[in-house]
């Protein structure tokens, strides 16, 4: 029986494991990817007293878990200068040894130890004055600032160090204040947008009325409701098509707009639903093309304001009156009235179309039909002498139509089908009255959606049939019944009392006879 080996241990760490990874990762990387297990004094030892390579001495110097004699160690005695810097960075260098980074010759080590978060705050008031800007710079990001140096930094003669301080997560209320009114609109724009802040402290910006300043304000997340109304009443367009989409404008914002927007925000506003009805009366006589265009369109005009529009007669507006699917059978009837072709063409994308006016517009408008084609929307056309008319038009829609809405013969449909376009041919199939016969001759047709279609309506009608009941057959009348069936009114009553009741058409709209007499004139 084979006995199984144990499991090998990692084999432990070497400090030629560490100076590899070096090469390959640099030492900071290094250093905080060996914490977890920690490197053991002894092999930090044996790299502390390595002068070759010099990364060993650097990597002790970074390394977060560095006996503090150590690092003091390396302080004095460490011929590398590059080991400086990791050694005024390292949470377990002695104070005293910041203390003397701090006043470094070199300010690459000033630089580094400026960020230091223990620090002692005398060193730091030193570093926020230093002459080199790239040590103020440093000192503006170090967590453990206080006011004396705010101060110091906030009147700095160079912007990027200003900046560098503006970048802190938690700024007093009154070092924010002044960055706010920085003499750089970086340093302020950055300051409003970015730092933390109370809610006055935020309303009072919002209240500033200076459009960087607003703009800036707007970039945050989670602005306060109040904040953002208050944007929303800002006199300046770019803030206010900013805040309007921060939050829904109630209607004193929505005045303003008005009274003060440019015609971008009339227009926005115009479009707006609900929206009231005295905001709809200023809309209405905008001097804006476009304000009057979008209220036209807007599903909660009112209908005095539709009446307005139709009776100005302006053929844009009144384009966009007729693509509103809010407007009344009243006002659609008197938009056709108009004889507008862009009007009646708008019209004719309408769903909402009562019967009587389909077939009166498809006669008397050549704009409303040949778009109502286009779209091949069903239609009843009653008039045999309008259907012939039309399917002598040379547009294969417009034909189609005639074919599909009037109710043909059979035979009219044979020669339907022989139509050159294959929209007619498939309008002539799909009519009610196509025969058996006509839809097996269309198998073979050259088109091949019209052959698709046949055989799938051959298909539909076999299975139909097949499934379809069968009718009881009646025993026939002896010449009795049938005498007295002719001769019996009571009978005959009854007869028309169970016969099927032909279905009364709709009255018309009150104004479509003063649409015919205006189409007639």
């Amino acid at each position: 029986m084979v006995k199984k080996s144990a499991p090998v241990a990692d084999a432990p760490l070497t400090s030629s494991d560490i100076l590899e990874r070096i090469r390959r990762d640099g030492v900071r990387k290094t250093a905080i990817a060996l914490r977890k297990p920690p490197v053991s004094s002894r092999l930090l030892q044996e790299l502390a007293e390595r002068t070759e390579p010099s990364a060993a001495q650097q990597f002790v110097a970074a390394y977060p878990l560095s006996p503090s004699h150590l690092l003091e160690n390396l302080a004095q005695t460490a011929q590398d200068p590059e080991v400086f810097p990791y050694l005024a960075t390292n949470p377990r260098t002695p104070p005293h040894l910041l203390s003397a980074f701090a006043a470094h010759e070199n300010p690459e080590v000033r630089a580094h130890v400026a960020t230091h978060p223990q620090l002692a705050a005398r060193e730091l008031l030193n570093l926020a004055q230093d002459t080199d800007v790239a040590v103020r710079r440093a000192v503006a990001t170090n967590p453990s600032l206080r006011l004396p140096h705010h101060a110091a930094l906030t009147i700095d003669a160079n912007p990027s160090v200003r900046l560098r301080l503006a970048t802190q997560p938690a700024l007093p209320a009154q070092v924010a204040l002044v960055l706010a009114a920085d003499a750089s609109t970086i340093v302020r724009t950055h300051t409003i947008a970015t730092t933390t802040a109370d809610d006055e402290l935020l309303l009072g910006w919002a209240a500033s009325d200076e459009e960087e300043i607003q703009l800036a304000l707007a970039s945050r997340k989670n602005l306060p409701a109040a904040v953002r109304s208050l944007l929303l009443l800002s006199p300046h367009a770019s803030v206010r098509r900013v805040a309007r989409d921060l939050i829904a404008p109630d209607s004193v914002a929505l005045l303003h707009f008005v009274t003060h927007g440019d015609p971008d925000e009339r227009a926005w506003v115009a479009a707006h639903t609900p929206l009231a009805s005295p905001l709809q009366h200023q809309l209405a006589q905008d001097d804006t093309p476009a304000v009057r265009l979008a209220l036209a369109a807007n599903p909660s005009l009112t209908p005095a304001i539709a009446d307005y529009f139709v009776t100005l007669a302006e053929e844009r507006v009144c384009v966009a009156l007729a693509t509103n699917p809010a407007i009344s059978s009243d006002h659609v009837q008197a938009l056709a009235a108009t004889r507008l072709p862009a009007v009646l063409t708008a019209l004719a994308y309408r769903d909402d179309l009562y019967e009587e006016l389909v077939p009166f517009l498809l006669e008397h408008s050549p704009d409303f039909l040949r778009h109502w084609a286009i779209q091949q929307k069903p239609a009843a056309l009653t008039d045999p002498a309008v259907a012939r008319r039309l399917l002598a038009d040379p547009l294969p829609t417009i034909r189609a139509l005639a074919v599909a809405s009037h109710p043909w013969r059979r035979a009219d449909l044979y020669d339907f089908a022989r139509d050159p376009s294959p929209l007619v041919r498939l309008s002539a199939l799909r009519h009610a009255q196509a025969s058996d016969e006509l839809v097996a001759n269309l198998l073979a047709d050259s088109a091949p959606e019209v052959a698709t279609a046949a055989e799938e309506l051959r298909t539909t009608r076999a299975a139909a049939a097949r499934i379809a009941p069968k009718a009881p057959s009646l025993p026939a009348p002896t010449p009795k019944q049938s005498a007295r069936s002719s001769s019996d009114p009571s009978a005959l009553n009854s007869q028309l009392l169970t016969a099927p009741r032909a279905k009364r058409a709709e009255p018309a709209p009150k104004l479509f006879n003063q649409l015919k007499s205006l189409f007639w004139q």
